[in-house]
C-alpha cells in the first residue's frame, strides 16, 4: 500500500511539471487526390472567412503509400505550416507529393511552399512535376520550398526532394534557422528550362542566415552547387555540413559557395563521389561567380575551389576527415579534354578543395580536410559525362551543337541531360552502403562511417546518443538556460525525437516513465556538450497510452508527457 502512495505522489509531481498542453499539436488528416482535390486547396482552405486558421496548432497527416497532387502555391502567411507523414507501416511507401500543371499556364506551381511562416516537413516525397506523365518535365519549375519572409525556421527531416530548374530550397530573405537532416536531395537543375547557373540544393543567397545545419544527407546528380551563398550582404553565422554522401556533381560555380561566414564552419565526415566533376579550368563564364575568395588563378582570374568564402579573421573553421574519389568515368572526362573541340589550357584536373586563407586558417590539420578514398557505391546514377562534353563543344548545327562553354541553353537537347531518374529509383534502388571493409567505415569523428549514416542504420542509431562524435544542432551561441522540448511527433509509433538545450557542458540523464511512475527506459545517462541535442526513443514493445519523460542535470529537473498511439 505504502509503495503504490510513493508511486501516486511521484507522477502527481511529475505532471505538476508537465505542461498543460494548452497549445497541444493537433492532427488533420489529409485525404489523397482523387480527381479533384489537391492538397494545396485543403490546406490553403483551412480558415476561418476572417482569413484566420482554424487551428493554428495544426499538424497535416499525408497517408503512407498515397499520391497527392498540388497545382498551386501553398503560402503559411505568419503560421507554421507542419506536413508529415502517417506514423510507419512496414512495407509502406512515404507519400508523394507531384507539383501538377495547373491555372491558365498549365505549368506546375513555381514552388510547392512559399514560407512566410515557418515550416516543418518529415518524411515526404516531393517531386518538381508530375513524373507519370514524362512530358510535364518540360514545365519543371523553379523550386520545391521558397521563403519570402525574414526571420523563419525551416525544418526538413527524411524526405526525398527531387526535380526542379532552380533549385530544391531557397530563402530570399534572412532565415533563422535551416535544418536539413536524414533527406535524399536529387535531379537538382534541368538545362530545358535553365541555365547552369541553376541547379542547386540549397540556396540561401545573399543575405544573413542564422544557422545552416545540413547532416545526414545524400545528394544526386546537381548541376551548379550544393550551398549557394555567393556575393554575401551578411554572415552565414554558423554552418555544419556533416555526414552527408555527395555524389555526380558538376559543381558548375563551386561545391559549398559560402561568401561571408560568421562564428563557424564545420565540414566534416562527408563522403564525395565526383564532387566537382567539370573540372579546375579557365573559364570566364564559370569563374565569374568564383570571386568571393578574392584569389586568382595563373591566368589572373577567379581561382577554382570547391569551397569558397570571403576571407576573414574570425571564423573558426573545422574542416576535417572528408573524403572524395573522382572515378573512372570523371578521370576519362578529364583526360579527354584534350580531345573535345574546346582545349582545357591547361589540362583539366579535379581542382583544389580548399582556398589558401582557409587552408591557412586550418593550419597543419588542412592535410586532413579533404582525402582520398576508394568506396565502391552499389547503386548510384552514370556520371553526367554527356553534359559535360556538350558544355565544351563548339556552336553547331541542332540537334549536335554544344554550349561553347556560355551558359545558353537553346542548343540543349534530352540526349545530353544527366543521368535522371525517377522518384522509385531514388525511393527503392539507390544504394550508397558501401562495404563496411573500406577504410572508410572508420574514417569519420569518433570511427564512425564517413558520409551520410543513414545508409548504416545501426550506426546511425550509436551516433545520434554519443555526444563524442555528434555536433551541437545549433549555432556557438550558449543557449540562455536549460530546456525540454515537447517530443516530435507527438502521437508516436513506434518511435519519436526528444530534443533537450543546454547552456554549458553537463551531466546529463533522460529516462521514460509510465505513468504509475515505473521506470521505462534509460535514453541518456553521461556528459553533453552545450547546444541544442536530440535524443530517440523507441516504444516498439509498449502498449498505447500516456508515458513520462525526464531531463536530469545538476540542480534541475525537468518533465514533460508524450502519447503513443498503436
Amino acid at each position: 500500500m505504502r509503495t503504490m502512495y510513493l508511486a501516486l505522489v511521484f507522477v502527481l509531481a511529475l505532471l505538476v511539471l508537465a505542461p498543460l498542453g494548452a497549445n497541444a499539436q493537433h492532427q488533420v488528416r489529409v485525404p489523397p487526390y482523387t480527381g479533384t482535390n489537391y492538397i494545396n486547396d485543403f490546406i490553403m482552405g483551412d480558415s476561418l472567412s476572417t482569413g484566420q486558421r482554424r487551428d493554428s496548432s495544426a499538424i497535416y497527416v499525408l497517408q503512407r503509400g498515397q499520391v497527392y497532387l498540388a497545382n498551386a502555391v501553398t503560402r503559411n502567411i505568419g503560421w507554421t505550416l507542419t506536413i508529415v507523414a502517417n506514423d510507419s507501416t512496414a512495407g509502406v511507401s512515404k507519400p508523394i507529393v507531384y507539383l501538377y500543371p495547373g491555372g491558365t499556364s498549365l505549368l506546375p506551381p513555381g514552388q510547392f511552399v512559399d514560407m512566410r511562416g515557418n515550416l516543418v516537413m518529415r518524411n515526404l516525397i516531393i517531386s518538381g512535376y508530375f513524373e507519370p506523365i514524362p512530358a510535364n518535365l518540360s514545365g519543371l519549375q523553379g523550386a520545391i520550398i521558397n521563403t519570402t519572409a525574414p526571420g523563419l525556421n525551416m525544418t526538413i527531416d527524411s524526405c526525398l526532394i527531387t526535380n526542379t530548374n532552380g533549385n530544391h530550397i531557397r530563402t530570399d530573405n534572412a532565415p533563422k534557422v535551416v535544418k536539413i537532416t536524414n533527406c535524399v536531395f536529387a535531379n537538382m537543375g534541368y538545362l530545358g528550362k535553365s541555365n547552369l547557373g541553376a541547379g542547386k540544393a540549397i540556396d540561401v543567397r545573399a543575405g544573413s542566415v542564422d544557422s545552416l545545419i545540413v547532416v545526414n544527407n545524400t545528394f544526386v546528380n546537381w548541376q551548379d552547387r550544393i550551398i549557394r551563398h555567393f556575393s554575401s550582404t551578411a554572415n552565414l553565422q554558423y554552418l555544419r555540413f556533416e555526414h552527408n554522401t555527395c555524389v555526380n556533381g558538376m559543381s558548375y560555380h563551386g561545391f559549398l559557395s559560402l561568401g561571408k561566414v560568421g562564428k563557424q564552419v564545420i565540414i566534416r565526415d562527408n563522403l564525395l563521389v565526383d564532387p566537382f566533376a567539370a573540372g579546375q579550368d579557365t573559364d570566364a563564364v564559370r569563374q565569374a561567380e568564383y570571386i568571393d575568395s578574392g584569389e586568382k588563378d595563373a591566368f589572373g582570374f577567379a581561382r577554382m575551389t570547391w569551397v569558397i568564402s570571403a576571407p576573414n579573421d574570425t571564423t573558426k573553421w573545422l574542416v576535417k576527415n572528408n573524403y572524395y574519389r573522382v572515378t573512372a568515368a570523371g578521370q576519362t572526362f578529364y583526360d579527354s579534354a584534350s580531345f573535345i573541340p574546346i582545349i582545357a589550357n591547361p589540362a583539366l584536373t579535379k581542382g583544389s578543395p580548399l582556398t589558401y586563407q582557409i587552408n591557412s586558417k586550418l593550419g597543419a590539420d588542412s592535410v586532413n580536410a579533404f582525402k582520398t578514398h576508394t568506396a565502391d557505391l552499389p547503386n548510384v546514377p552514370k556520371l553526367m559525362t554527356a553534359m559535360l562534353k556538350w558544355y565544351r563543344a563548339p556552336f553547331g548545327a541542332l540537334p549536335d551543337s554544344g554550349a561553347n562553354k556560355t551558359k545558353l541553353n537553346s542548343m540543349f537537347r534530352a540526349k545530353f541531360d544527366y543521368d535522371r531518374r525517377p522518384i522509385q529509383y531514388f525511393r527503392d534502388t539507390l544504394n550508397c552502403a558501401y562495404a563496411t571493409s573500406n577504410a572508410v567505415y572508420t574514417a569519420g569523428t569518433g570511427g564512425y562511417p564517413v558520409g551520410d549514416l543513414n545508409w548504416f542504420p545501426a550506426k546511425l542509431a550509436q551516433w545520434k546518443s554519443d555526444p563524442v562524435s555528434s555536433a551541437p544542432s545549433k549555432g556557438p551561441e550558449a543557449p540562455a538556460g536549460f530546456a525540454l522540448s515537447q517530443n516530435y511527433p507527438n502521437p508516436f509509433n513506434p518511435s519519436t525525437d526528444i530534443s533537450y538545450t543546454l547552456p554549458k557542458a553537463s551531466q546529463v540523464k533522460i529516462e521514460v516513465f509510465d505513468l504509475l511512475g515505473r521506470h521505462v527506459a534509460t535514453l541518456l545517462d553521461g556528459a553533453v556538450q552545450a547546444g541544442t541535442h536530440s535524443v530517440r526513443f523507441d516504444g516498439t514493445n509498449l502498449a498505447s497510452g500516456m508515458y513520462l519523460y525526464r531531463l536530469s542535470v545538476p540542480g534541475q529537473v525537468f518533465t514533460m508527457k508524450m502519447m503513443m498511439l498503436k
